[in-house]
């Protein structure tokens, strides 16, 4: 099923429910039911590492989310488990390069 392939890829769950037109919840159903195993809600400590480094580069957190392709939340959160907290909004940090 192109779904389940979809799913083992690695695609969001939000983008494989609005290219099928499902409900998100239902993939993880059609994953377990054609044999595959879950993915692990979050980021790897690889990409945690590079969301933290692209967010502390100045990037939104709508930015580095689009560019790993998860939600901004998860974003967010890899940057507070790191010790840092996000930036109040509309304002990104002033370049030293500049």
């Amino acid at each position: 099923m192109e779904l389940v392939a979809d799913y083992d890829s690695g695609m969001p769950v939000r983008a494989i429910a609005a290219k099928y037109g499902v409900h998100r919840g239902t993939i993880p159903t059609y994953a377990l039911r054609a044999g595959a195993s879950l993915r692990t809600p979050g980021l790897s400590d690889e990409r945690r590492a590079r969301a933290v480094a692209l967010y502390s580069d100045g990037l939104t957190l709508q930015e580095v989310a689009d560019r790993l392709a998860v939600d901004p939340k998860t974003v967010r959160n890899a940057v507070v488990a790191e010790g840092g907290g996000p930036r109040p909004r509309g304002r990104r940090p002033v370049s030293s390069k500049e």
